[in-house]
């Protein structure tokens, strides 16, 4: 599958099956973005493609492709999580009665909901709620899967186990997860979007994303004195005192002391260097 949008601000991408992270602050411009790809929105300018349908002129099949797990998922306490999944199952497959229900079989199977697919769903937790919410995406076997901030909300525990099911579900179809929590989709993604401000400013994988901040950031031991000083003129991005010093990260194009030596930056340290040097 492949999918080539004009999102906002006349921004151009193009991905491919995979994960795709879309990274960006809150108020960025992600679930806006989001909301055209599934269609929510309509389109003003521009053009959107899902395997060669036109969003325009095809609207009807492109959304028999779309799953759409929005942020703060929920439904019908009262439903059993089975139940909630066949009304779903219902709604949008035009099969009988038996393929609904053994398509829905497939999916719990692959989730892993066996234990609790049968409670009400006003007993589960956060992490089963989401799964939940990405057993329904599921329905239909759609092409492209959209979830909105899918770990916004739950303890550490329950977002491991929603990352985990990124490579599930990721398999022979597009997923665009939005966050501004980079872990959620650093183990996973294959491809990166940044938007800041409505603006594109990076589009890529994720490694070329890393290499482009090469010689833009430092580390050093310093007092504290010298931090201050740092501080007056970089971007400190990251303090951690230690017996009276402080071992600091800061974004520089060169070195402020002469024992600054370069960082190995990972995806976070990345994305906070791009969100300050592109689209202030």
């Amino acid at each position: 599958a492949e999918i080539s949008p004009k999102v906002l601000a006349s921004n151009t991408f193009e991905v491919n099956d995979g994960l795709v992270g879309v990274l960006g602050p809150n108020g960025a411009g992600k679930t806006t973005a989001m909301k055209l790809i599934t269609t929510l929105f309509s389109i003003q300018e521009g053009d959107v493609f899902l395997n060669g349908l036109d969003y325009k002129k095809d609207l009807k099949e492109v959304r028999k492709n779309i799953g759409y797990l929005p942020q703060n998922f929920s439904t019908y306490g009262h439903l059993k999580g089975r139940e909630f999944l066949e009304i779903i199952g219902d709604l949008k497959l035009n099969e009988n009665n038996k393929g609904v229900r053994r398509h829905i079989d497939e999916i719990i199977d692959k989730l892993n909901m066996g234990e609790y697919i049968d409670r009400k769903v006003k007993e589960y937790s956060g992490g089963m709620m989401q799964k939940l919410g990405f057993a329904q995406v599921l329905i239909g076997d759609p092409k492209l899967i959209v979830v909105d901030e899918p770990t916004v909300g739950l303890d550490p525990e329950q977002r491991n186990i929603i990352r985990e099911l990124f490579p599930v579900i990721s398999k022979d179809r597009i997923v665009l997860a939005t966050t501004h929590i980079v872990e959620d989709i650093e183990y996973y993604c294959n491809y990166l979007l940044v938007i800041k401000k409505g603006q594109l400013i990076y589009k890529g994988t994720k490694e070329n994303f890393i290499k482009e901040i090469e010689g833009m950031l430092w580390e050093d031991s310093v007092d504290s004195d010298t931090m201050k000083k740092i501080k007056e003129t970089n971007e400190v991005i990251r303090t951690i005192e230690n017996g009276g010093k402080y071992l600091i990260r800061y974004i520089g194009t060169e070195p402020v002391t002469s024992s600054s030596v370069e960082a190995k930056a990972n995806l976070q340290d990345a994305y906070i260097v791009h969100s300050n040097m592109k689209g202030n």
